[in-house]
């Protein structure tokens, strides 16, 4: 019997539906559990052959206020698709601090390359990450969501490097992040 050919949307819900990434991985300074880049590939690969498709993640370096952000690009495509010319795709980004203890440059960038290609699989393929390291288990600390949000506003503002300053040394946190929001929002509109 001819197998169904299934559109990429289709196969994608699959994925999406069958695919389990358990954080098996445990940090021993933060005691929380995670996953990492690896453990989400060895979980999909056997997804990718059932339905014959491929995954192609490739990294951009963006510059911005003197640091260099990494943007991560999972591109979803099928086999059965003439030529391969349909994706689907998600990204991801991370930023790379500037030293890491115990890391050389191309360490740090490999690091944070490997952090911003996770997150574009997890958009993609519905991965939960809600209770995972960088996020939840460091109370005060604000969502990548809230960094998003400040970061658009401050630009809006004019002021995106000073509150890129203070995101990144924690002076703008969970506890004072609404009031930060309504300060930007009064800069926005002339308050």
């Amino acid at each position: 019997m001819a197998k169904k050919k299934q559109t990429l949307h289709q196969k994608l819900n699959y994925i999406q539906s069958n695919l389990k990434v358990e954080k098996g991985r445990t940090n021993s300074f933060g005691k929380y559990k995670y996953r990492n880049l690896d453990d989400i590939f060895e979980a999909l690969k056997p997804l990718l052959k059932e339905t014959e498709s491929v995954i192609t993640v490739t990294d951009e370096i963006i510059g911005c206020n003197g640091m260099n952000y990494i943007k991560a690009r999972a591109n979803f495509m099928s086999e059965n698709d003439e030529s391969m010319s349909c994706s689907i795709y998600s990204e991801g980004w991370a930023r790379e601090p500037v030293t890491r203890k115990g890391m050389d440059d191309s360490q740090i960038t490999g690091s944070t390359s490997s952090y911003a290609r996770k997150y574009a699989l997890n958009g993609l393929f519905a991965i939960d990450d809600t209770a995972d390291a960088d996020r939840e288990h460091r109370a005060g600390e604000l969502s990548s969501v809230q960094v998003k949000k400040l970061l658009e506003m401050a630009n809006k503002a004019d002021n995106l490097k000073l509150v890129t300053n203070k995101v990144d040394d924690r002076t703008i946190n969970a506890g004072n992040y609404e009031a930060s929001i309504k300060k930007l929002e009064g800069m926005i509109n002339g308050k």
